[in-house]
């Protein structure tokens, strides 16, 4: 199953699924490449259905749906740069078939579509500024990220869209003093739109919003930072960021269908979040970074606020030759599709405080034998929802392990397992997911 990640952000660049990747590339002799993916595969559970116990007993029993399938995954890119500017580009295409039809789909298979952009530019050696931007069309979890975070943990049909995007400008504005000022921007919009014929709760009496009205939303995120270039190798930062989030698709999202229900946009909020940092590089193969600090958040159209808060973490160690470990740790509130009772008084989820947790480990066994293994763990808390949901939590796992056998720099070939797993307090949520696949890649 390919798995895409629809993010730059600081852990979600160490969380890519080992499924998904491949380093044979061509030599960097030219200014474009091209790469194909061929592979076969067998999913246990397309759909995410949650486990037989954990389904709603008052319903018919909806059984998993397994799937024999192949992909065919091609991409291309761009590099080009010079003393002052860089610049990269590529897009890739993923077509999946299965043997039996996903729920959600008229036909069986899936195609998925990425585009990435990365611009470099240095004024002079004292001003710099970073411009990047990712575009995703995608169904499973992974695609529809963003800074590592899963909104939904479940595979969502359709063509849903994830953009996010930013611009970060540099100064040194002295031998010891930085400056950076950024803006990043990420706007979600779901295929899912709303039904007066959604599935009632079991009581039968409260519907289920669409994924379109939980989730569709545009997050605006301008910062500002003071950088202390302490020593050679560690830069010390006391930043400010501003958060913004509006909810867009102005549908009714739950309620009694008889009386006033909530909208969209009950679930906006801004945040404010003071931060400090560290960037330090122990030795040429062994850096990291870390920022710690707190967020107040304003739910203006339910009148709460709120702190909670925040951090990330990364952690990178080049062992040996074609060997290394990534760590990351990322903490603070994100949307979630769970919305709670959804009653006229506005308390409902508002979103969950979000703990998210990645280790990611290449070795090369052989010199042309590597191993990948990837674990991902993410904790959600929660807030509001009565007490019914408030302060109930679910904990979701991925797990990846592939070898990958390079016959010269444009040849390897694949072979891996997936697991995903969700355990939560809501009723009718949790599941797991098994996926193994074999395939081949080439590149030039």
């Amino acid at each position: 199953m390919n798995k895409i990640i629809a993010s730059v952000g600081l852990v979600a660049l160490g969380a890519a699924n080992v499924q998904a990747q491949s380093v044979v590339t061509a030599p960097a002799t030219k200014w474009w490449n091209v790469q194909a993916t061929v592979r076969g595969f067998y999913d246990d559970n397309i759909n995410t259905t949650p486990d037989k116990k954990d389904q709603d007993p008052g319903l018919p029993v909806v059984p998993k749906t397994h799937a024999w399938g192949f992909e065919v995954s091609p991409k291309v890119g761009v590099a080009w740069g010079n003393d002052q500017t860089s610049l990269t580009a590529d897009y890739k295409y993923s077509f999946l078939y299965y043997d039996h039809r996903p729920a959600g789909n008229s036909q069986k298979y899936d195609q998925n579509h990425i585009f990435n952009l990365m611009v470099n530019h240095a004024f002079n050696e004292r001003y710099a500024i970073h411009v990047h931007d990712s575009f995703t069309i995608g169904q499973e979890p992974d695609a529809l990220r963003r800074d590592g975070a899963f909104y939904t943990p479940f595979r969502v049909s359709g063509d849903n869209k994830v953009n996010v995007g930013g611009i970060v400008f540099n100064a040194e504005l002295t031998p010891l003093l930085g400056l950076e000022l950024g803006y990043e921007n990420a706007w979600f919009d779901y295929a899912d739109k709303f039904n007066s014929n959604s599935p009632k709760n079991n009581d039968g009496v409260n519907f289920i919003g669409s994924n379109s009205g939980l989730l569709d939303r545009i997050e605006q995120t301008p910062h500002l930072a003071l950088q202390w270039h302490a020593m050679p190798d560690t830069t010390a930062s006391l930043g400010y960021r501003f958060t913004q989030i509006n909810y867009t698709a102005d549908e009714i999202i739950g309620g009694p269908i008889a009386g006033p229900n909530p909208k969209s946009d009950i679930r906006d909020n801004r945040g404010h979040t003071l931060y400090v940092g560290l960037d330090h590089k122990f030795n040429p193969d062994f850096y990291g970074s870390i920022e710690a600090g707190g967020t107040y958040y304003d739910y203006y159209n339910i009148h709460e606020t709120a702190w909670g808060p925040y951090a990330r973490l990364s952690l990178t160690y080049v062992y040996m030759q074609d060997s290394s470990v990534q760590l990351g740790f990322q903490e603070g509130r994100a949307a979630t599709d769970v919305l709670g009772p959804a009653d006229t008084d506005g308390d409902i989820v508002r979103d969950a405080e979000t703990s998210v947790v990645f280790a990611n480990v290449r070795q090369r066994i052989i010199p042309n034998l590597f191993a990948n293994l990837l674990g991902t763990f993410q904790n959600q808390d929660f807030k509001g929802g009565g007490s019914d949901f408030n302060g109930k939590s679910e904990q979701f796992y991925e797990f990846g392990a592939n070898l990958e056998y390079q016959f010269n720099h444009h040849l390897s070939a694949q072979v891996g397992y997936d697991f995903d797993k969700l355990k939560s307090d809501i009723s009718f949520r949790s599941y797991d997911r098994n996926k193994v696949y074999i395939g081949a890649t080439a590149s030039y």
